[in-house]
């Protein structure tokens, strides 16, 4: 696809929400820094970027990007450059080396990686944050957001530094990769409890959910988003070895922020993060 000089183009992937909710507001701040700027959703993989300036929105699954990001990186056209903006459910640095497989290559392709940036937001997975929380994750996104903006409008490089640490448990936990085609299959959908909405089916990116005969099917090509178990309405999607860790509902980010608790987990990561001067 023939590229499109000075627009910015905004791509995303998100599983559940909480990313499209900073690239959206991302978009708006860009368009408030006077830059011409276009948000695409990213449905599988394939899509091609017109942009020369791009920035790539992602949520960090086992310190890792999803598989789809890698997939789209490799469909790029040549040059240009890159910021990333992704999200995490805690704010640790074992989370710096997520971008690591798509520079790599980003570079190859001549592209030039101008920065990164990374906003923490409730999770969709391993436990709830209380509302209140995602209340303050979102809050703090929102202020902070802009001043990306700004860079991103003016063209300001930063390095993206990974400690040791964290290229070691990306690398480490790069199996999921591999796990989440095959515990997709092991999905399945308590049928007492489905009301036949097919929200799972529609909106699965994979296409990996099917309804055929009166029974849902799951394929090979999950990538562990928990879109379909996470927006189901009644709970009836259990998601294999890890459904342990599912977690079920939209968030409401209209609560009191001020209400927001933070426990032991990460506890001083949290703090530390809501914190942070902008």
């Amino acid at each position: 696809m023939e590229q499109t000089a000075n627009r910015i183009g905004i791509y995303v992937f998100s599983g559940t929400g909480n990313t499209l909710k900073c690239a959206k507001a991302l978009e708006t701040a860009l368009t408030e820094q006077g830059a011409a700027v276009r948000l695409h959703e990213i449905a599988d993989g394939s899509e091609t970027a017109a942009e020369r300036d791009l920035v790539l929105c992602y949520p960090v699954y086992g310190f890792n990007m999803p598989r789809i990001l890698k997939t789209f990186c490799r469909n790029l056209a040549t040059g240009g450059n890159v910021w990333f903006l992704k999200t995490s459910g805690e704010p640790l640095h074992l989370n710096d080396n997520s971008s690591a497989q798509m520079i790599r290559i980003l570079k190859k392709k001549g592209y030039r990686i101008k920065g990164e940036f990374h906003y923490i937001m409730p999770y969709n997975m391993v436990f709830r944050h209380t509302d209140e929380t995602a209340s303050l994750m979102w809050k703090t996104a929102e202020e902070r957001i802009p001043e990306a903006a700004q860079m991103i409008a003016e063209g300001v490089e930063t390095p993206i530094r990974s400690p040791f640490s964290a290229k070691a448990i990306s690398a480490l936990c790069r199996i999921e990769h591999w796990f989440y085609p095959k515990n997709g299959r092991l999905f399945r959908v308590d049928q007492i409890k489905c009301v036949r909405c097919m929200k799972c089916v529609n909106s699965c990116p994979t296409k990996n959910i099917s309804f055929e005969d009166g029974k849902f099917r799951f394929g090979k090509n999950c990538i562990g988003c928990v879109r379909c178990s996470f927006r189901c309405p009644t709970e009836a999607i259990r998601i294999g070895l890890i459904d342990f860790m599912r977690v079920n509902g939209p968030y409401d980010f209209t609560r009191d922020p001020k209400g927001a608790s933070i426990g032991r987990y990460c506890k001083k990561a949290y703090r530390r993060y809501f914190s942070e001067k902008i």
